[in-house]
């Protein structure tokens, strides 16, 4: 990797990031994976103290937790049915399919187990302070602190086993994240960090990001709606949360700043 120009001032440099982890949000069911990509420009206020702007592409997510939900009754062309088999334009009439015996009689209520895992990507900008401790000769111990900031450009939440959906969407269909009722494009928190700069000027580093703003705003259930049923049909499950990743990143400044003898 390298790139065809040079920094005239040992104290700045151009640095290109890559790397990936894992991301999830506060208090819901699983992680997905997390990766980013950035190009930043650090300019260091002495051979201990830096400040490394960048920007870049970042992808992060959450899984929510399984939602138990009515395998609800449609007709071939996507009608809901009530208990006699008659269209209905009442959500409260439908009817919920029924498994039968041989003789084709109704024995129990048949029900879906919903999963929705949801991705995010973003056009990020970290703004960073780096601290370098020297442990010898190219070589330097690196503790970062600072924030970030981010737009949603794409994001998709895949759903799987949704009792609600009609015809094949009951197994599985996918909808654009920032197109759902209370989606937030806008993003921002605060990131910390430690890595190991090697003689090469690579830099490997291990980064914890947290969100302090919610993805999106919390729904509201309808008086008399079963808080189950609305959780089930709500864009984000009933709730609002706060994005949180953990990845591994590798770094490389190509006029190697830190080479310089001390």
């Amino acid at each position: 990797m390298a790139l065809a120009f040079s920094i005239p001032s040992a104290g700045q440099s151009i640095f290109v990031k890559a790397g990936g982890g894992l991301s999830s949000q506060w208090g819901v069911a699983g992680t997905v994976a997390a990766g980013k990509i950035a190009l930043g420009y650090e300019y260091e206020f002495s051979q201990s103290l830096a400040i490394a702007p960048s920007i870049g592409f970042t992808t992060r997510g959450w899984q929510v937790a399984d939602a138990t939900t009515p395998d609800m009754l449609f007709d071939e062309a996507g009608n809901m049915l009530d208990a006699d088999g008659n269209i209905t334009q009442n959500p409260a009439e439908q009817a919920q399919r029924f498994q039968t015996d041989a003789d084709g009689r109704p024995v129990a209520p048949l029900y879906s187990v919903m999963h929705r895992t949801y991705t995010t990507n973003y056009v990020q900008l970290d703004v960073p302070l780096n601290y370098y401790h020297r442990l010898g000769e190219h070589r330097y111990l690196v503790a970062t602190a600072g924030v970030w900031g981010a737009v949603g450009v794409a994001g998709k939440r895949k759903t799987e086993g949704d009792g609600y959906a009609c015809g094949g969407r009951k197994l599985k269909y996918t909808d654009s994240v920032f197109s759902l009722d209370g989606a937030h494009r806008f993003d921002a928190g605060v990131k910390v960090g430690i890595g190991y700069q090697f003689p090469s000027s690579l830099t490997l580093n291990a980064e914890l990001e947290a969100g302090l703003i919610p993805t999106n705003s919390k729904g509201v259930c309808p008086e008399g709606m079963d808080p189950a049923v609305f959780v089930a049909h709500d864009a984000f499950a009933g709730r609002s949360g706060r994005t949180h990743a953990a990845t591994i990143t590798v770094a490389y400044k190509p006029n190697k700043s830190k080479w310089r003898p001390e």
